[in-house]
C-alpha cells in the first residue's frame, strides 16, 4: 500500500510539473508576442525596452501589467470623418454651421489656429462669448441657472458625479427639466463616480433621463482596456451655451471637505458656434456608448453679440494625431512675453517639458502653479523629479498654501488662454478623454491673468533645489512614483 501511494504521489508530480512546463512555455510565448507588439507600438524606445524586457524575463507579471498599462490607443472607439456614417453627417453638418463664423486668430497665433484646424478637422470661430466661473459655488450657480431654462435638450457629462448634497440637488434640476419635456442625456465614467449609487441612476433614468456610464472595456477583445478614462466635463443646453473646466458634481468641489478643506477651481461659460466641437465630441462618446446619436438637432447658436476669437476641441486616446499634446506644446511655442500654468499635477511628457524649458531659455516668463496638498501620491511625488530641469532653465513653481487647487489653465502672454479639464500631465496629454476651450481675446486674457495673480499672492515659490536637499527616502519616493508615469 505504501509503495502505491508513493507511487500515485510520483506520477501526480510528474504530471503537475509537466503541466507547469507547457503552461510557463504558453506564457513564455505570449510573453514573446507581446514583446514584439511592444516594440512595434510603444511610444519610446525607453518604453519599449523596458516592457520588452518585463514581458520576457517575468512574463506572468509583465502580461497582467502590459494588458492593462501598455496600450496606448483606445480600440473600438469610432472617430468622425472616416466615413459615410451618421457621425460623420453629423460633423459635416457641424463644419458647415461653423464655417460662416471661421477665422484666424490675430497675426502673432496665426499658425496656431492653422495647428489646430489640421488636428482636428473643426475650425476656429468669431462671434463667441466667454464668461470666466471662479470657484464653486458660482459655476454650479451658472449650470443650474441655464438648465433651469432649458427647452429642448441638455447635454451632462462628468467625471465624478457624487450622490451628495450638490448631486442631489444637480438630480433634482435635471429631473424639472424633464418634466417639462426637456430631453437630458446624462454620461459618467464609470471608475470616476464609483461612488454615485444605483437609486441615484434609477431615479433620473426613471423619469426618462437617458444615462450611461463611460466604460472603456465594453467590448469583446479590449477586456483589459481600463487604463482609459473619460475625464471630460460637460454641461451644454440646447445647442446654444456650454460649460467646461475643472469642476466635477461633489460636494468637495464647493470646498465642504474635511480634508481638502477650500477647493480652488475654473470654469468657462462659452456661447455661440465653438460650442459645436464639444457637441461632436459628446456624439464620439455616446455613439461608442449607446451604438447610436442622441436624437439632438444640429442648429445654429444663437448670436451672441460679442466678437471673441475661440477655439473649443475635445482630445483622447483614440485620435489619429495626439491633438490635445499638439495644440498645447503649439501655444507654448507661440508665447513671446509670459507662459502660465495652473494644473493640480505636473507630469510633462518630454517635449512639453522641452518646449516649456526652451520658452524660459528665451527670456519668457515661465510660471506653474500647483497645490499645496496631495489627492493623489503618485502624481504628487513624482512632480519633484522634474525640479532641477525646470530651475536649470529658469522656469518657477509655486505652490498654494491653503486648501486644494484643481483648475487647468494655461496662459500665453496677454491674450491667449486655454480653460477645460486638461491637466499638466501625461495622463491627460494621452490616456484621457478631455476638452480645451483656447480663447483669443485681450480682455478675457486679462481676466485669467487677474485671476491667476491672485492665486500666486495665495501661494508660496518653491526651492527648486528642494528635491536635492531631501532626504534619500523622499526621493526614493520620487524616483519610485515617476516609474508609473512612463512615456509609452
Amino acid at each position: 500500500m505504501p509503495q502505491e501511494f508513493f507511487s500515485f504521489l510520483s506520477s501526480l508530480g510528474t504530471y503537475l510539473y509537466s503541466t507547469w512546463v507547457f503552461l510557463y512555455f504558453v506564457i513564455e510565448v505570449i510573453g514573446i508576442l507581446l514583446a514584439v507588439h511592444a516594440i512595434m507600438h510603444s511610444r519610446t524606445p525607453q518604453s519599449a525596452f523596458a516592457w520588452g524586457i518585463a514581458l520576457v524575463m517575468l512574463p506572468i507579471f509583465g502580461i497582467l501589467g502590459y494588458l492593462v498599462f501598455g496600450q496606448n490607443r483606445f480600440w473600438g472607439y469610432t472617430l468622425a470623418g472616416n466615413g459615410n456614417s451618421p457621425l460623420d453627417r453629423a460633423k459635416q453638418r457641424i463644419w458647415s454651421l461653423m464655417e460662416r463664423h471661421r477665422c484666424i486668430f490675430r497675426e502673432e497665433f496665426q499658425d496656431l489656429t492653422r495647428l489646430c484646424e489640421r488636428v482636428t478637422g473643426l475650425p476656429a470661430t468669431t462671434g463667441n462669448s466667454t464668461r470666466l466661473l471662479i470657484d464653486g459655488k458660482e459655476t454650479f450657480a451658472a449650470i443650474f441657472d441655464a438648465v433651469k431654462n432649458a427647452k429642448e435638450f441638455v447635454i451632462v457629462q462628468f467625471y465624478i458625479v457624487n450622490d451628495d448634497e450638490i448631486g442631489k440637488e444637480f438630480q433634482e434640476i435635471l429631473l424639472d427639466a424633464r418634466s417639462r419635456g426637456v430631453k437630458v442625456f446624462f454620461l459618467y465614467d464609470a471608475v470616476g463616480s464609483k461612488l454615485m449609487t444605483d437609486s441615484y441612476r434609477e431615479r433620473l433614468a426613471a423619469a426618462g433621463v437617458q444615462i450611461f456610464p463611460f466604460v472603456t472595456n465594453r467590448k469583446i477583445g479590449v477586456r483589459f482596456q481600463i487604463n482609459f478614462r473619460n475625464h471630460r466635463k460637460l454641461v451644454l443646453v440646447d445647442g446654444n451655451e456650454a460649460f467646461t473646466g475643472g469642476l466635477n458634481v461633489g460636494d468637495e468641489y464647493l470646498g465642504k471637505s474635511k480634508r481638502f478643506g477650500p477647493w480652488r477651481d475654473t470654469h468657462i461659460h462659452l456661447k455661440g458656434p465653438a460650442v459645436l466641437p464639444l457637441l461632436a465630441g459628446f456624439f464620439e462618446d455616446w455613439h461608442y456608448i449607446a451604438g447610436e446619436l442622441p436624437e439632438i438637432p444640429i442648429v445654429q447658436p444663437e448670436p451672441t453679440g460679442e466678437n471673441k476669437q475661440v477655439f473649443s476641441f475635445g482630445s483622447g486616446p483614440a485620435d489619429e494625431i495626439e491633438i490635445c499634446p499638439v495644440i498645447y506644446t503649439g501655444a507654448i511655442r507661440e508665447a513671446k512675453e509670459r507662459i502660465w500654468i495652473a494644473s493640480p499635477y505636473m507630469v510633462p511628457d518630454a517635449a512639453t517639458r522641452q518646449a516649456l524649458q526652451h520658452a524660459a531659455l528665451r527670456g519668457i516668463d515661465v510660471r506653474i502653479l500647483l497645490p499645496g496638498m496631495a489627492d493623489h501620491k503618485l502624481p504628487w511625488y513624482s512632480s519633484f523629479v522634474y525640479y532641477p530641469l525646470l530651475r536649470q532653465a529658469g522656469i518657477r513653481v509655486s505652490r498654494m498654501k491653503h486648501g486644494f487647487m484643481h483648475q487647468k489653465i494655461l496662459l500665453v502672454d496677454n491674450d491667449l488662454s486655454m480653460v477645460g479639464t486638461i491637466n499638466f500631465d501625461y495622463r491627460s496629454f494621452f490616456l484621457n478623454f478631455e476638452q480645451g476651450v483656447v480663447t483669443c481675446d485681450q480682455q478675457f486674457g486679462k481676466e485669467v491673468q487677474t485671476m491667476l495673480e491672485k492665486d500666486f499672492a495665495q501661494s508660496v515659490e518653491e526651492d527648486l533645489c528642494r528635491y536635492e536637499k531631501s532626504p534619500f527616502f523622499f526621493r526614493f519616493l520620487v524616483r519610485f512614483s515617476a516609474l508609473f508615469s512612463p512615456e509609452q
